[in-house]
């Protein structure tokens, strides 16, 4: 057997150490195990690794992440439900976050080429998005600020609730779709925001988030709450003119129809989840007033 001298082992050691620099993220050879390299495929996702201020990790997200709006000036890998697979790739990722829209298959090419996945759930709940939250901080070594937002976002939370929970409910109609009405029933957080508000949701018993005017009409909610995601800001105020020509509706005679920052209710986190209740709680409850 040929001997290797010093000089040639040292060379050859070189060698390997460049290619692996080349070919693998720094934090894996460092053993680190935190990610460097992020992609994320979902507005929630992108605006949660904000929130734990790891957005220097992040190298690439969706055309629909916009929030922050430094998120905007991202690298796009394509939308949420169809993504580039080849770019992912060519950006060398240690670590892409999905989201339940994202196709399976081509998770699973990604997977194939040994890039790390870590599928999310979409919150349907105020203490879902805090476990989100704290799940995404862990991974991208940022645990601490996430466990400091979600301890005060369930705080400010608690405090609505016991100011609240013993005050007139009110029945309230909050309304996040046009073609079809869409609302929420009892088992999303668009009900917590009313429950913990201090109304009562009239359309948290249904099957599914599918409504219509004529139930609306039945139950004659005394507030009307919009937040639909339409093509133009317009849209809200569109339908809130629509919503005022029912002139039977205890909402309308009292001119308690309003348009809410869809972008705020309809995709939270935590923090904007408080933010959101606060609005509210000041529609159902104007008299209520909180510490800042």
């Amino acid at each position: 057997m040929k001997k290797i001298s010093g000089l040639n082992f040292g060379i050859s050691l070189a060698v390997a150490f460049f290619v692996l620099l080349n070919f693998f993220p720094i934090s894996v050879i460092a053993g680190q195990g935190i990610p460097q390299r992020v992609i994320s495929l979902s507005p929630i996702i992108t605006e949660t690794i904000y929130l734990v201020g790891a957005q220097d990790s992040l190298i690439a997200d969706t055309t629909y992440c916009n929030i922050p709006e430094e998120a905007m000036f991202k690298e796009k890998i394509g939308s949420v439900i169809q993504m580039n697979v080849e770019k992912i790739i060519q950006l060398h990722p240690d670590l892409v976050i999905a989201s339940p829209l994202s196709r399976e298959k081509q998770l699973m090419l990604l997977e194939r080429q040994s890039i790390s996945v870590f599928r999310a759930l979409n919150p349907k709940t105020f203490s879902q998005m805090c476990d989100m939250t704290l799940t995404i901080g862990q991974k991208l070594g940022r645990e601490q600020s996430a466990r400091q937002i979600v301890e005060q976002a369930q705080k400010e939370v608690d405090a609505i609730w016991v100011k609240t929970r013993g005050l007139e409910t009110p029945k309230v109609f909050l309304q996040i779709g046009l073609k079809p009405l869409h609302s929420a029933n009892k088992e999303m957080f668009i009900n917590e925001y009313i429950r913990y508000g201090g109304g009562i949701n009239i359309a948290e018993n249904e099957s599914s988030g599918i409504y219509s005017r004529e139930k609306v009409i039945t139950h004659n909610p005394g507030i009307i709450l919009i937040a639909t995601m339409g093509s133009s800001k317009k849209a809200g105020e569109l339908e809130k003119l629509r919503w005022m020509t029912f002139k039977t509706i205890d909402a309308v005679k009292q001119n308690r129809v309003f348009v809410l920052d869809p972008e705020m209710i309809c995709s939270p986190t935590p923090t904007t989840f408080v933010a959101g209740l606060k609005s509210i709680l000041s529609l159902i409850h104007p008299e209520v007033v909180f510490d800042e």
